[in-house]
């Protein structure tokens, strides 16, 4: 189970590496992180551990059912795979497993924000997260 509630931090696309290498060293099997863009209603959700993360991608609302194509188009031209699920409540996720070091799987994160979501460079973001390794700069 979480350990209290998502914390929030706001920030700018030059910040994901940071929060991504949080979030695969935080060796806690219940650790997420959320990038939402301020706003919107559009954001990416990542899990994952020291190889990665997956990012999913719920299909829950005609919104959200509308990106799909991009995000299966930026997937196959990453020669990334995308893996439908469902949840318990039978809702409809799309999953992308991104191997590799943390710059690297940050990288790919900011490709889809940007070509998924139209995210600019100084765009402000709130990262929610729960369970991250601690920061490395404090």
């Amino acid at each position: 189970m979480f350990a209290g509630l998502p914390k929030s931090e706001r920030g700018r696309v030059f910040d994901i590496p940071a929060y991504v290498g949080r979030l695969m060293r935080a060796g806690n099997v219940n650790a997420f992180l959320s990038i939402c863009i301020a706003h919107s209603d559009d954001f990416l959700q990542l899990t994952g551990d020291e190889r990665g993360v997956q990012l999913d991608f719920p299909m829950v609302n005609p919104r959200q059912r509308n990106f799909e194509k991009k995000i299966r188009e930026v997937a196959l031209r990453g020669r990334l795979e995308v893996v439908e699920n469902y949840g318990s409540d039978e809702a409809r996720f799309l999953d992308v497993n991104v191997n590799g070091e943390p710059r690297e799987v940050a990288a790919i994160c900011s490709k889809v924000l940007r070509e998924v979501f139209s995210v600019s460079g100084d765009a402000e973001l709130i990262f929610q997260h729960v369970g991250l390794a601690p920061d490395r700069a404090t």
